[in-house]
């Protein structure tokens, strides 16, 4: 037991266990070799051990802790600040919680000792990344600028065991190789983990090592031109023409140049991001989740922005994206259902809804209030249904779960927008998805494209239809097993009845 009356200090704040997995959420610990520079009574320690580390390693100043400490891993010093690099020059990662007083020196330190291709994953008071008000606050920010990255958390120590209401952030740094060894196992990937980024579907193979390819020769070849503006420039120098100066600049805007040329890493990193964003962009991720979950995608993306533009990453990330697919498509499906049941007549925070909507299940026919724009309502091109921007992408989040639910191809389905834009929908008149053209008798022509069928009305409702019963039914009851509701037994009667 943990006499903590006596070993509290003003920086001993044990690190909470979902403040742990946040700061490592996108971190790869299994098989590393680990070391906590300020390990306090070991939460960091025991986490990287149970997430599978090689080897876990540990520096504490406070005498008992220190024994607590080298219970559960290897200490190595008791002042962190005293360590020097021969004695982690094996260690894979950093993982460290420092003492809020001075965590910009602590960082700083890890940084300078810390071997090349080694990860950094560091607490820090948020102030310390806002007010650069001292040399090593500026070094610090530096640091982030050129190699990693920075995330506010937020007063995360609030009701932990130790409380604060200090506002902390998350600081990421990945210290580059030498030159000579810069690239070593860039390509570097075993045979299943090939296989699985072959068969996720993701993105190919191919071109994942084609643009780490590209990535790589951009940088050497930044090398080899820097290295002949050096010649030209220290040869123009030496005839006097000092109006001539070759070189990459920083850019000030799109057209302007700033004054000053552009550092490698400066280089690096901004290459490393487009690179990623590349990817990103090829991968289109944004177009099977809701306007909800993106922002979730969005701190995702900008954390990996910061990470090197590797194969093993990168297959890093298609296998985090893969294994929770289905988390965020059901997360989709829920949200879906919330946005529609909100309008729900028996839901009273919301002001006006209709008996159509239900507040325990979606209806086969609901409505959308404010679907309708009324700029064209009341524009000359009033002649057919102009769904709003923010409300079709709304509907558009539904029409990605239902094709998740039914194994439709999203990419096949126009957007509501379009659909209306092309077919033109008259107020007042029910209309499929289908393109809206009818045989002689009334049925529609052509492949049927989605899940509703729709009217508009000029005081901005729409109503939505769905065409398959089937679908209906089986959208309610995913949504009733996430959470763990029981449908009501005539709902399930009447609509088995319709099916047949």
């Amino acid at each position: 037991m943990i006499d903590r009356q006596n070993i509290f200090n003003r920086d001993f704040y044990p690190t909470p266990r979902e403040v742990i997995e946040q700061m490592l959420s996108l971190t790869e610990i299994s098989g590393k070799i680990v070391l906590e520079p300020s390990a306090g009574s070991g939460n960091i320690v025991d986490y990287c051990i149970e997430q599978g580390a090689r080897e876990v390693i540990a520096c504490e100043i406070n005498d008992k802790l220190r024994s607590i400490v080298a219970n559960k891993c290897h200490v190595i010093a008791s002042d962190f600040l005293t360590v020097t690099p021969d004695m982690i020059s094996h260690v894979d990662l950093i993982v460290m919680n420092p003492p809020f007083s001075a965590d910009e020196k602590h960082i700083l330190h890890a940084y300078e000792i810390a071997p090349g291709g080694c990860e950094i994953v560091a607490l820090c008071n948020s102030n310390t990344l806002e007010y650069a008000d001292t040399k090593a606050k500026q070094d610090l920010r530096e640091k982030i600028k050129l190699f990693g990255g920075s995330e506010t958390l937020g007063r995360v120590f609030a009701n932990s065991e130790r409380s604060t209401d200090v506002c902390v952030s998350v600081v990421r740094l990945y210290k580059p190789q030498d030159k000579e060894h810069e690239f070593d196992g860039f390509f570097d990937l075993s045979e299943d983990e090939e296989a699985i980024m072959q068969g996720s579907g993701v993105v190919k193979y191919n071109y994942v090592q084609d643009l780490v390819s590209r990535y790589k020769d951009a940088l050497e070849c930044f090398d080899d031109v820097m290295s002949a503006n050096k010649r030209i420039n220290d040869l123009c120098n030496s005839v006097g023409s000092g109006s001539i100066v070759f070189g990459a600049h920083r850019r000030k805007d799109r057209y302007e140049l700033q004054p000053g040329y552009i550092s490698r890493d400066e280089f690096r990193k901004q290459l490393q991001k487009d690179a990623w964003q590349s990817l990103f962009a090829k991968m289109n991720m944004r177009k099977y989740v809701t306007q909800k979950i993106i922002e979730d995608l969005n701190r995702a993306i900008e954390i990996t922005a910061n990470m090197p533009f590797t194969v093993h990453n990168i297959y890093r990330l298609m296998q985090a994206i893969v294994q929770t697919h289905g988390d965020r498509m059901q997360q989709t499906l829920v949200t879906a259902f919330e946005h529609i049941c909100s309008f729900s007549a028996e839901n009273s925070t919301v002001g006006e809804g209709w008996k159509t909507n239900s507040d325990y299940m979606i209806n086969r026919r609901f409505i959308v209030p404010y679907m309708v724009d009324s700029y064209y309502v009341h524009s000359w091109s009033n002649c057919y249904v102009h769904p709003s921007a923010y409300k079709g992408g709304r509907i558009d989040d539904v029409v990605k779960a239902l094709c998740y639910l039914t194994g439709k191809n999203y990419d096949e389905l126009p957007l509501l927008g379009s659909f209306c834009e092309n077919a033109r929908p008259a107020y007042g008149q029910w209309y499929d998805w289908v393109g809206c053209k009818k045989d002689e008798k009334g049925k529609p022509i052509g492949e049927e494209w989605g899940f509703f069928r729709i009217r508009g009305y000029k005081k901005g409702t729409m109503h939505f239809e769905f065409i398959d019963v089937d679908v209906w039914y089986k959208f309610n009851q995913a949504v009733a097993s996430i959470k763990g509701w029981q449908l009501p037994k005539q709902h399930e009667q009447k609509t088995r009845k319709r099916a047949k």
